[in-house]
């Protein structure tokens, strides 16, 4: 018998070395600049969120200013001047009360009043005087007698140009004179002629300063013209 081969034996490996490379470690240091960057971006803009908004901008407009007047255009309008009210009484044709415009003179008063009358005493009085509202215009008649005109008392209560009666002549009595008669007057109207008449009797003509709407300056006019007997 023929002998066998023989097995081949192992080769016997030579161990492995442990290997020397360490695991591999965390960056920490990226980590914690990532995290700080992170924290600063959260902190800015909780910031920016809770900034109260900023107030509004007012923006102020220059003045504007006004047009300048032109040389050539018409100046404005100035108001237009009220008319004025008279009463007219005496020798015209038709006393009474009327209306003229403003700027209006006695001989305006006369010829609304229908003119003189043929036994009115024209130069007594002064036709171009002016008039203003509430004036009276009162014209005395030829059998009054020769009497100049008088000058008209100024101030808010005063009358247009009257012609006094010589003394004693062609007065009114305020305790028996009617209404009408009383209107005759300078400055008194039908309301005031009634007060008149209401407040009788008068034991001079200064107690006609006891009717409502008669002052000191009214009778001063009125001092001539009346009488009480």
């Amino acid at each position: 018998m023929c002998p066998s081969p023989a097995s081949p034996r192992p080769v016997p490996q030579a161990p492995t070395p442990p290997s020397t490379d360490a695991p591999p470690r965390p960056q920490w240091g990226m980590l914690l600049t990532g995290l700080l960057a992170g924290l600063l971006l959260s902190g800015g803009a909780l910031l920016v969120w809770d900034r109260p908004s900023p107030p509004p901008i007012a923006i102020q407009l220059p003045p504007t200013a006004l047009p300048a007047l032109d040389p050539l255009l018409p100046a404005p309008a100035s108001p237009t001047p009220a008319p004025v009210v008279v009463h007219v009484a005496g020798a015209v044709r038709q006393p009474g009360v009327y209306t003229l415009p403003a700027g209006a003179r006695v001989v305006n008063a006369l010829e609304a009043a229908g003119g003189l009358s043929p036994d009115a005493d024209a130069v007594a009085v002064n036709q171009a005087e002016a008039l203003w509202d509430g004036a009276q215009v009162y014209v005395p008649r030829l059998a009054d007698g020769a009497t100049p005109p008088v000058i008209g008392v100024s101030g808010e209560s005063r009358a247009a140009t009257v012609a006094l009666p010589e003394s004693g002549a062609g007065l009114i009595n305020v305790n028996s004179a009617t209404a009408e008669e009383l209107e005759t007057l300078p400055g008194i109207g039908p309301s005031k002629a009634q007060a008149i008449i209401a407040n009788r009797p008068y034991a001079s003509v200064d107690d006609l300063d006891r009717v409502p709407g008669i002052g000191p300056a009214t009778l001063e006019q009125l001092r001539p013209l009346v009488t009480v007997q």
